[in-house]
């Protein structure tokens, strides 16, 4: 046992503490030994500071969300709607091929039935670089797919295409994202929150399964997760004493930089990066102490330099080899050339989460709200949580200066999505590349994270306004709730009836009225995460579980295609006419003339197109559609035409010398063709409507 010392502040003590309490880092079960039972409990504002808190409850929500991603991928699970296929080009066998459970979403085409096909056109050449059947130059190194290049290192969620087959492969890039997703988010709000477990778990489900991610099939969470890793590894870096930490802090940043950076999907990444740096100013702001920050300063400031350098040539090296496609694809009038100044507003309003996920669908939404995704964003507080800060401000006359810089951000979001910038502030800060349509996303983003920081900050100051503050307080909160739904019913075209909105509507007075200094109880905050991550949960149904890439492998088209693709590898193929088809060939990995160019092959139009009279149409992201043109007295005319902003169509002869020049051999038609179009070509394959021919030696 040890001997008892003498100071000026004697702690009752028992067997097993005899020392005095002094100030040392938060661990339950050292405080239990070392503080009076009378002791009063200390603010988690005031508690010593803490970066996060690894203990049990931590490790075991990690190791679940570890055991999930490993249990799941091996046995092939994914949430893709790829089971369309089943019902877009039947073949005769069973609908639900490849479902689990849930239902297929149509709208959900640019993962189904272009993403799922590029992944697999990318894994059956062998993950090239390039791949003229999905975009011109090296289209898989500046768009998002997997391919046989260092960068892959930067792509976690496409390691299982190299490691497995593409049914594993497939479900560990659903499952990585996911899993790791969860894990990012919930550990940035442990930072965020002062360690608060349960909000910080509750909210990343609110986070990750609100409908602005999962209607887009997550496609922003590769963004997230290497996002918030960053914001953790840097807090790391700046507050850490340890050399370990710091170093694995710094492989941590640099991995994490990079993965963010080289995703190249600006009109998010521009306000996500700023929402990022934003969090981490005020992180710092809120517990700045220099001991810890000049601590070891010269090794962090290394490691920093080291993580720059290093990153820089990464970049230099995937630069200089990607430099042609970026400088094709910058140069696109769509979308390279989009420029804007924002202030065209939000798809729906800022409040149509409040409704959309009780009442809407993808069958059913206002057609001025585009579709279900378009219109989908995240639940937000923010107007409450304005209101509910200055009164605190007022009343204690101090602020988070996390929670005001946060908020800060919203509203200047806010501003640029309702009114707009004038364009040289526009071009300044690089939100010119984030139309409004996709900046609500990363708004709807950091209102959670506002949420999240604001219900932190009132769990840690309880205080409580006078009963006419309270009555007023309370009138506004219905009043906001009123005008709320009058404006959804107003903008939803009769999609919406009036007492369609009395429950959603009662139940978010509740919820906002909760987060006002009205009332306090004690887990007040964590029984509003709650409410809202149970509001969240329909959202799981939102994407199907299948098993595998069978609606796609198993396809009669697809299996054809690929006996014949097998046989004669270096020949072209077209499809005339559906684009559904193009979609479905493309995953077979053949070059195909037809089908999504992710950027335009100009070798190939240039064929077609010699002087380049109708490059307009062409260059830019599009679906291309090939029909059949046959002019007698224009022999070999092609016609090209932009009829929508991310679409063109060519007509052509199928017997066009340009054709016999690209290599084209094998044609698809999706109906019976007419003699004079197969005139230089025989039939190899009949599949219902289809018809495959072979052009002649």
């Amino acid at each position: 046992m040890s001997k008892k010392r003498k100071g000026p502040n004697p702690v009752p003590t028992t067997s097993q503490a005899t020392k005095p309490l002094k100030p040392q880092p938060a661990n339950p079960a050292l405080t239990e030994a070392i503080v009076a039972p009378q002791s009063k409990h200390v603010p988690d504002s005031e508690q010593p500071f803490e970066l996060i808190r690894f203990d049990r409850r931590v490790k075991w929500f990690i190791g679940i969300c570890i055991g999930l991603f490993v249990l799941l991928t091996l046995a092939k699970i994914n949430y893709s709607s790829i089971g369309m296929w089943n019902t877009t080009m039947p073949d005769g066998s069973d609908a639900r091929r490849g479902i689990i459970a849930g239902k297929p979403k149509p709208i959900r085409m640019d993962e189904w039935a272009i993403l799922a096909p590029f992944m697999l056109s990318q894994a059956n050449q062998g993950f090239p670089l390039e791949n003229p059947a999905i975009g011109g130059e090296k289209v898989a190194l500046v768009g998002y797919f997997p391919i046989n290049h260092f960068i892959s290192f930067f792509r976690p969620d496409y390691w299982g295409f190299y490691l497995f087959d593409v049914d594993h492969g497939f479900a560990w890039r659903w499952n990585f994202i996911l899993c790791f997703g969860l894990i990012s988010v919930m550990l940035s709000f442990m930072l965020l929150t002062r360690n608060q477990f349960w909000l910080s778990v509750l909210g990343a489900f609110w986070l990750i399964f609100s409908p602005g991610l999962a209607w887009w099939s997550f496609f922003l969470l590769t963004s997230i997760y290497s996002g918030f890793g960053m914001l953790i590894a840097s807090a790391y870096m700046f507050f850490s004493t340890k050399t370990r930490t710091i170093l694995i802090a710094g492989v941590l940043f640099f991995w994490c930089f990079s993965m963010f950076a080289l995703t190249l999907y600006p009109p998010y990444q521009v306000p996500l990066g700023y929402l990022l740096v934003f969090l981490l100013v005020g992180y710092t702001w809120r517990h700045f102490n220099k001991e810890l920050l000049l601590s070891r300063l010269w090794l962090k400031l290394g490691v920093f330099a080291v993580a720059f350098a290093v990153m820089g040539v990464v970049f230099y090296m995937y630069y200089l080899d990607a430099k042609s496609t970026i400088d094709v694809m910058s140069n696109t009038v769509y979308p390279g050339k989009r420029s804007e100044t924002g202030g065209t507003g939000f798809i729906a309003n800022w409040f149509s989460e409040y409704y959309a996920g009780w009442l809407l669908s993808d069958q059913r939404f206002p057609q001025t709200w585009l579709n279900i995704c378009e219109l989908s964003h995240f639940i937000t507080f923010t107007p409450v949580i304005a209101i509910g800060t200055l009164i605190y401000f007022t009343r204690t006359r101090k602020i988070d200066p996390l929670l005001a810089i946060i908020l800060g951000y919203v509203l200047v979001l806010l501003i640029w999505i309702e009114v707009g910038f004038p364009a040289f502030l526009a071009k300044a800060t690089l939100l010119d590349v984030s139309p409004t349509r996709r900046t609500q996303i990363p708004f709807g983003i950091a209102n959670v994270v506002l949420a999240i920081l604001y219900m932190s900050y009132i769990h840690a100051k309880k205080i409580k306004v006078s009963s006419s503050v309270a009555a007023l307080l309370s009138v506004g909160v219905i009043g906001f709730m009123i005008y709320a739904a009058w404006l959804n019913l107003e903008d939803a075209q009769g999609i919406y009836k009036t007492y369609q909105l009395f429950l959603p509507t009662v139940f978010f007075i509740v919820l906002n009225f909760l987060l006002l200094p009205v009332i306090n109880f004690q887990y007040k905050e964590i029984a509003v995460v709650s409410a809202v991550a149970l509001f969240t949960l329909p959202n799981l149904k939102i994407n199907p579980v299948g098993k595998g890439m069978s609606p796609i492998t198993e396809n009669a088209l697809y299996q054809k295609v690929r006996e014949l693709h097998l046989k004669e590898p270096k020949a072209r193929w077209v499809v005339l006419g559906n684009q559904y088809i193009t979609y479905l060939v493309t995953a077979t990995g053949v070059n195909q003339l037809s089908g999504v160019k992710n950027q335009p092959d100009f070798k190939t139009m240039h064929v077609l197109d010699p002087t380049a009279k109708r490059d307009s149409a062409y260059n830019r992201y599009a679906h291309s559609v090939y029909n059949t043109y046959i002019d007698p007295a224009h022999p070999d005319t092609v016609i090209m035409q932009n009829g929508y902003e991310d679409g063109y169509q060519v007509a052509l002869d199928p017997c066009s010398p340009k054709l016999r020049q690209l290599n084209v051999r094998y044609i698809i038609f999706d109906r019976v063709p007419q003699p004079v179009e197969i005139r230089c070509m025989k039939q190899v394959a009949k599949l219902g409507n289809l018809e495959i021919y072979r052009t002649n030696d």
